[in-house]
């Protein structure tokens, strides 16, 4: 049973409002064209208080120009704008920075300099919660792996404790996955469940899929078959593929439920379009016991929801 640790992206706009140089008119505009999707009017805006020295704008525009919206994809000029915000304390830019650093995109890949701005993000005294957040789980992950630095568990299992206060539901994940293995932390089951529940409650699907492992197997809980397949069901629904083989395996079997070998198919199919080997294997060997009627059900709701993924 292998679950990788998970973790970082880049920050969002969400909230974002521009200060310094810009008018209050200014700054009320951008965001309105931004919320309702007029990203062209929005980035023009920005650019222009941007160009003032606005460091939020300057973040603003490198968000929009990694992203392409409003303006052409353009990583090099999203690491110059980010590069503008940093130099002025921004913890977006300095978290986005070495994201960018760390895939390589825009810039030369350079575990060394992703590791620099994760960390100027997490210390960043301007930095809100969610900065923190993000900032302290990339840290744990790059120690985790041995990116930027020797490996080191015991110093990725702190820095996700960081990221865990400061509400990251990915660092609960990946501590809970520490915790579980014995990985630089003594092994506690019992606390590994309780990290994954903290990540699965606030929505994280590979928490939730972790979770549900540990009630099918009965670590740290008692053995629930029924709340393994709720909360498969849960992760499966937000298209975790192991989750979705997992689900099929008690549904084939009965466990925790009703016997659903039609459902079980289905969610195997799902899994399946996600380049899982296992559910292919799944598939093999119900096509061969299913009546015809039932394999075509069973492939009838599993467009359905891929149609349905898709609205």
């Amino acid at each position: 049973m292998t679950r990788a640790i998970h973790a970082w992206r880049s920050l969002t706009l969400a909230g974002l409002l521009l200060a310094g140089n810009a008018t209050a008119a200014d700054a009320q505009q951008a965001q309105k064209a931004y919320q309702a999707g007029n990203y062209q009017d929005a980035s023009v805006l920005y650019q222009a208080a941007a160009e003032q020295g606005d460091a939020k704008a300057q973040f603003a525009l490198g968000m929009m120009h990694e992203q392409g919206r409003g303006v052409a994809q353009d990583l090099g000029q999203a690491v110059q704008w980010y590069l503008r915000a940093a130099a002025q304390g921004h913890p977006g830019a300095q978290n986005n920075l070495g994201f960018l650093y760390f895939t390589g995109k825009g810039v030369g890949q350079s575990d060394e300099q992703a590791l620099a701005w994760f960390s100027k993000a997490a210390q960043n005294p301007q930095a809100d919660e969610h900065d923190r957040a993000t900032a302290w789980c990339n840290l744990g992950n790059m120690a985790f792996n041995g990116r930027g630095q020797a490996k080191n568990l015991a110093l990725a299992a702190a820095d996700y404790r960081k990221a865990v206060d400061a509400g990251s539901t990915f660092a609960a994940n990946n501590l809970g996955f520490m915790l579980e293995k014995g990985l630089g932390l003594s092994k506690d089951e019992k606390e590994a469940v309780r990290y994954y529940r903290i990540a699965a409650q606030k929505g994280e699907p590979f928490a939730t899929d972790n979770l549900a492992v540990m009630y099918e197997t009965g670590q740290g809980v008692m053995q629930d078959y029924k709340e393994a397949r709720r909360l498969f069901t849960e992760a499966a629904e937000h298209g975790n593929a192991r989750a979705q083989v997992k689900l099929g395996g008690l549904l084939e079997r009965g466990l925790g439920g009703q016997r659903d070998l039609v459902e079980a198919c289905k969610w195997y199919l799902l899994a399946q379009d996600l380049g899982n080997q296992r559910a292919q294997e799944s598939l093999q060997r119900l096509k061969n016991v299913m009546p015809p009627a039932q394999w075509e059900e069973a492939n009838q709701r599993a467009q359905a929801a891929r149609e349905a993924s898709h609205d």
